[in-house]
């Protein structure tokens, strides 16, 4: 670091602050190895809102999002990140790296609110009526959607098939 001048303080200070990046560029290394290890192969890095990590097991595409803070996961997942989720073509994982790394199907460790917008969500990309309104008949999924009005209503905006999209503001 000499060739910019900089002092051993000034490095020193830029090393404290760049220790929450470098730490989750050294969580998501060890994520990769610990997926060679569990078989997964074609693995790469992606960070993107929805995911860190794409791999595939079996023939079966993953999006892995990594998780190394010591918050419970679902407090993670934002109402704009579920939908996010939902409407990947595959499986969510979640891979958490503290105290020891555990992998986990994303469902699994949402709350049952976050759950259900989850799988609402999923319904709604898949563009099929007759389940988005089965769904939305059942007096819990209809509250919990209506909790989260905001972030359905700017995915309902894009929906281009007319009857979905006034099934889905009758309960905003």
């Amino acid at each position: 670091m000499q060739e910019f001048g900089l002092t051993d303080e000034e490095i020193s200070y830029a090393l404290d602050k760049a220790k929450g990046i470098i730490l989750g560029y050294a969580m998501e290394y060890r994520a990769r190895k610990v997926l060679e290890d569990l078989s997964f192969t074609n693995i790469r890095s992606v960070d993107l809102p929805s995911h860190d990590i794409e791999a595939e097991k079996d023939g079966h595409k993953y999006f892995i999002e990594v998780k190394a803070s010591k918050r419970p996961p679902t407090k993670e997942y934002s109402a704009y990140k579920i939908a996010m989720i939902a409407r990947l073509d595959g499986t969510h994982l979640t891979l958490l790296m503290t105290p020891k790394p555990t992998i986990f199907l994303t469902e699994d460790v949402l709350s049952e609110p976050k759950r259900i917008l989850l799988k609402f969500f999923r319904l709604l990309f898949w563009g099929d009526l007759s389940e988005v309104k089965t769904f939305l008949d059942d007096d819990r999924n209809r509250k919990v959607v209506a909790n989260y009005g905001r972030v359905v209503s700017e995915y309902a905006n894009k929906i281009p098939n007319d009857s979905l999209l006034q099934i889905v503001r009758s309960v905003l």
